[in-house]
Order: structure tokens, then sequence, then C-alpha cells
């Protein structure tokens, strides 16, 4: 077998799991038909994968009794596996998943953020202790809340984590038997399958998340456009009140700074001194039209600022869905007031084009760090 045909070979094999792992189509007809291979193409590839035990039949469908049987093919998950992981200043999270994102395995371990060193030392030893209990790891993926540049693998700037031009990759790679990848930990959360994002129609579309900072990823073409300089799609820094709270950014009145979790914290402390934050923030966000008339005007605020900011998206880059990922996704005081200030903003046509989702994940980064190792394996 020539290199030229070995190559083509492996380029089908990875397409024909590609589908496998979508679930939607089961059949050796079915694959040879949406990959434009031949049949007898598809049985070689199969049988192959069937000996390798990656997958197995499981069943004929008779189609009505019309037409040959079909051979039902079913992934064996667990036959590849990936560790996502997910950095915080205080903390980092760590999942095993099989080749479908599927969480096998989790924890998390205090650390400190200050001590990039001390902290990466700490991730390749968990990341070995992993790998020696699933061997199936193809890869590692780590969500990082900073400017990363994702093809280096480099951590250039993180203001909450005070680390600057860390070579994250660089460092893994040295030392583990598979290979990293880094990205922005936003950015992975959104090409998570746990988003609810619909990726059928996931060709144009915006993921816009609310946490301890605020963050946004631009998908075109099913794929998460970097921009020139990795900071695209970067909603938070959108200014929102020239005058407003200073941001860790240096600027006044930027998104982050009015609607993040520290920001509505603050906003809380001050107005509802009675309430214990640490405590009782959970049920309040959880509370069925029981808050306080403070906390409503404060989600009411808050999903002002948010739509403002979705507005802008909506006339600059038309997506067809806007998912929005935060804690308040189940508050109507919130979500009424988002979308009524898109409606009060956005031009009438491309806001009636564009659906807004309103979700809360759970693991999306790491979920997302995970399954961005599996797509560079069947990109390979």
């Amino acid at each position: 077998m020539s290199k030229g045909t070995a190559l083509l070979r492996q380029q089908n094999e990875k397409r024909t799991l590609a589908i496998l792992r979508t679930g939607k189509l089961s059949s050796r007809q079915e694959i040879a038909a949406a990959l434009g291979l031949s049949k007898n193409t598809i049985s070689l590839i199969v049988d192959k994968f069937i000996k390798d035990g990656i997958i197995k039949e499981v069943g004929i469908d008779e189609q009505g009794g019309v037409g040959r049987p079909r051979i039902q093919l079913r992934l064996r998950t667990e036959a590849y596996k990936s560790i996502g992981i997910l950095i915080q200043n205080s903390y980092f999270q760590y999942i095993v998943t099989d080749y479908c994102s599927n969480i096998l395995d989790k924890g998390s371990i205090a650390m400190d953020g200050d001590d990039p060193d001390r902290y990466i030392a700490k991730i390749i030893r968990v990341c070995n202790t992993l790998i020696e209990q699933h061997p199936e790891v193809l890869g590692i993926g780590i969500a990082v809340p900073a400017l990363v540049d994702p093809i280096e693998g480099v951590v250039y700037f993180s203001s909450h984590l005070s680390w600057r031009n860390i070579p994250l990759k660089e460092q893994m790679d040295a030392v583990l038997p598979v290979k990293t990848k880094v990205l922005n930990l936003v950015k992975a959360a959104a090409i998570a399958p746990s988003t609810g994002l619909p990726t059928e129609n996931a060709s144009n579309s915006f993921y816009l998340r609310i946490d301890e900072g605020i963050g946004g990823a631009h998908i075109m073409d099913s794929q998460i456009y970097s921009g020139a300089n990795w900071t695209a799609g970067e909603v938070g820094h959108l200014c929102m009140e020239p005058d407003g709270p200073l941001c860790s950014c240096g600027q006044r009145g930027c998104l982050e700074a009015l609607v993040s979790i520290p920001a509505i914290l603050k906003q809380i402390q001050k107005q509802l001194p009675e309430i214990k934050i640490d405590s009782n923030l959970e049920y309040y966000l959880n509370s069925k039209g029981t808050q306080p008339t403070a906390f409503d005007e404060i989600m009411r605020r808050s999903g002002l600022y948010v739509g403002m900011a979705v507005s802008q998206i909506i006339l600059l880059i038309n997506p067809g869905y806007i998912v929005i990922d935060s804690p308040f996704e189940k508050l109507e005081a919130f979500k009424r007031s988002v979308l009524s200030s898109v409606e009060s903003r956005a031009l009438k046509f491309p806001k009636e084009k564009t659906k807004i989702l309103f979700i809360k994940s759970h693991f999306a980064s790491s979920i997302g760090a995970a399954f961005a190792v599996i797509l560079d394996f069947e990109k390979e």
C-alpha cells in the first residue's frame, strides 16, 4: 500500500468514526452513501474496526421487508477516551470522557494559581495517573481562563491566574505520552456537546457564557472562529456603561464588570445585606417567584445589559443561534429582560431569524476541552 493510499485509508477511517460518533447513521450502506465511498471500501474499514474492538454489530434492520437487511453498527465508545482539564485560580477540575463525551471519571483538586510551575506539575502528575488508569486516552484538552494561542498552546495572559507567556502545551508534551491541546475556557465550552447548541444548525452561532467572568465564542462553519489574535468573541469587554464600575481589563462599564457572578454578588451584598451570600445565593437563584423585589431588579438590570450585548452580536455577525449559558437561566426576570432589550434594539429582520436559548451547562469547559481532542483526532 502506497503512502498516499494509506493516508487516504486513514482519513476514511476517521470520517467513519465521526459518523458513528453522531449515532445518526449506523449501517455500512448509510455510511458509504454519506461519505461518497463504495460499500466495499466501508466494509473493509468496518471489518478492521470490528476486529480491533472499536465497533460492533448490534442487529439487523429489516426495512419493513423491502430490500436487503442492513446490519446495524454501534461504536464501542470506551475504545477511545480523552482527558479534559479546567484550570481556575483556586482549583482545577479533571474529567475522563469516552468517545461520545460521556464522563467516565471526574474530580477536583484545590490549587493556588499564583505559582504556574507548581500548578502545571500537579496537572502533569494527575494526567499521568489518569492515563495509567485509562490507557485508551487519545490526548489531553486544557481549558484556561486566558488569552490562548490554540495552535502553539501558549497561555499569553490571564487576569484570573496572573499567568503570562506560559508554553503550557510544550511543558505538557515534553513529559506525557499523549499530546495536549490548550483552549480558552469559553471557546472550549462552546464546542461541548453538552451546551445544547443544535449541531445541525451550528454553521453560524454565538455562545455567551456568564460565570466568574463573561466570554463568548463565534462559531462559523461549525468551527470556533478565533480571529487574527485569538480574541474574537470577547463579548465580556463590550462597554455597556462608560461611567460604570472598573473592569479587570482596565476599562469601565464592561459587561463583565456589570453581570459576571462576582459583579452580581457585589450588587446583592450592597442592596440585600441580610442575605448570607455564601449560603443563600443558590437558594434565591432557584426560587420560583419568591425572590425579593430588589433581587428581581438586579436580574432585570443584568438582563438589560446582556440584551444590549446580544443586540450588537445580532447586528454584527447575524448568527442563527445565540446560546446564553448562565446560572440565571431559570429566572424569568432575567430572561424577559434580555428578550425585551433585544426586541427594542436589534433590527427586526435578523432579530426574527435568530433563536436565543437559555441554558445552564455543567462541566462544559472540561467536556469541550476533551471533545476538542476527539475532533483533532478525527482530522489527523
